[in-house]
This record gives structure tokens, C-alpha cells and sequence, in this order.
């Protein structure tokens, strides 16, 4: 916008120095130190703003493609290399709760449904798991039927509560498909840092851990790796 106008106004002064000479009609093109100033400005502005143009330009393609390799196409979410980036390399306190959630019986579904009806499935449980997500939160799709969250600045009462929340909700929901009406489950374990501080891959295997006990006592629970046994 600024090269832009100084343009225009290296047009403008041409303009009123022609005015103040009483050049009103011209019958060649115009010479004095207003019209070399303008050229000047003109090709110092055009060269600027065709360089600012493709650098803006760049720079939207790259972060598009940044967040391209960080989203899940299927589902919106980060995926898991986005969540290591996130939260790989700080260490895990003891307020910060790593969840992590699997569908029950999701071979079934695609089996039994068809692939479409598991990819309807995996877009819903996300869109359930973002509802009432935090700003400092953040959620992912792990791969396959495995997601994660990570809750940043909470109790462990609330983090269960919270996990909690996204199992009853997506239990309660109704997925229509093409084959009819279809519900599922979901099984999640939780675990936290420590008040020293704990590697992002520990939590999330301790987490992992509550989540094969869960699936061990039943399937559609929530549990607490300091629970789990």
C-alpha cells in the first residue's frame, strides 16, 4: 500500500508542476525534475512490489504446505508428527495430562459397514473430541483408529472427567451411513508428567498402557494409568 502510494503521489506532483508552469495542453511528453523524480519512483515501487508479491506469495504456499504435513486429511486434526513437534521436545509436567483414545471394534465396522462408513466414524469422533477443547489444548489423530490429547494446566479429577465427557458423548451419538444408523465406543487411558518433568514418550506410553488395561476390562471406560495396575 505504501509503494503503491508513493505512485500515486509522484503522479500527483508531475501533475501540479505542469499546473504551476501553466502547461495545461501538452504537445509532447513533459521534461523537468518532477517527471525524473516520478520515473524513479515509478521503477523503484514496481520493482518492490513485484518482490513483495512473490514473497507473500511463497510464504502462503509454504505455510499451506506446512500445514498440509501437520493435519490428518481425513479428519482435521494434527497428526502424530505435528503433536511430537508440539510437545516432543518440553518436557511433561505435572499438570500437563496426555489422553489417549481408541475406538472399539473399528475392523468390525469397516468390515461389516464398508470403509466409507469407518471414515464417517473417525470424523465424528474428532469432531466429538473438539468440543470444548481449550485453547492450550490440543488433539490429534494418531494413526489408524488411535487419537490423542493433551491437557495443559489440569487436575487429574478433571482430566478423567474431561475423557469422561468425549467417551459418554461419542457413545450417544448416531452415525448415519449408507448400510443405516450405526453407534460405537470408544476406550481412552490418561497419564501425567511429573513436578520434575517427564519425556513426552513416556507419558504417552504410560497413557498407552491405561488404554490396553481399559480395553482388558471391557472396553468403553476411561482409566488412570495410576489406576490401571
Amino acid at each position: 500500500s505504501l509503494l503503491y502510494s508513493l505512485t500515486a503521489a509522484s503522479f500527483v506532483l508531475c501533475a501540479a508542476v505542469l499546473a504551476w508552469d501553466g502547461k495545461l495542453v501538452l504537445g509532447h511528453a513533459p521534461s523537468n525534475w518532477a517527471e525524473d523524480l516520478s520515473l524513479v519512483i515509478v521503477i523503484a515501487s514496481m520493482t518492490g512490489i513485484g518482490a513483495l508479491s512473490l514473497a507473500l506469495n511463497q510464504g502462503r504456499l509454504a505455510r499451506h504446505h506446512q500445514r498440509e504435513a501437520q493435519t490428518d486429511a481425513l479428519t482435521g486434526l494434527l497428526n502424530r508428527r505435528a503433536l511430537f513437534d508440539l510437545h516432543g521436545k518440553t518436557p511433561v509436567s505435572a499438570f500437563t495430562a496426555v489422553v489417549v483414545f481408541d475406538l472399539d471394534g473399528f475392523k468390525a465396522i469397516n468390515d461389516q459397514f464398508g470403509h466409507a462408513a469407518g471414515d464417517e466414524v473417525l470424523r465424528v469422533f474428532a469432531e466429538v473430541l473438539c468440543a470444548g477443547l481449550r485453547p492450550n489444548d490440543s488433539a490429534a489423530r494418531m494413526g489408524g483408529e488411535e487419537f490423542a490429547m493433551v491437557l495443559r494446566r489440569i487436575l487429574p479429577e478433571v482430566a478423567g472427567a474431561t475423557a469422561e465427557r468425549v467417551r459418554a458423548a461419542f457413545a450417544a451419538r448416531t452415525i448415519e451411513t449408507e448400510t443405516g444408523p450405526l453407534r460405537c465406543t470408544v476406550s481412552a487411558g490418561f497419564a501425567f508428567g511429573s513436578t520434575d518433568g517427564m519425556s513426552f514418550d513416556k507419558v504417552l506410553s504410560a497413557a498407552d498402557k491405561a488404554l490396553y488395561a481399559a480395553k482388558r476390562a471391557g472396553r468403553n471406560r476411561v482409566l488412570d494409568f495410576r489406576l490401571a495396575g
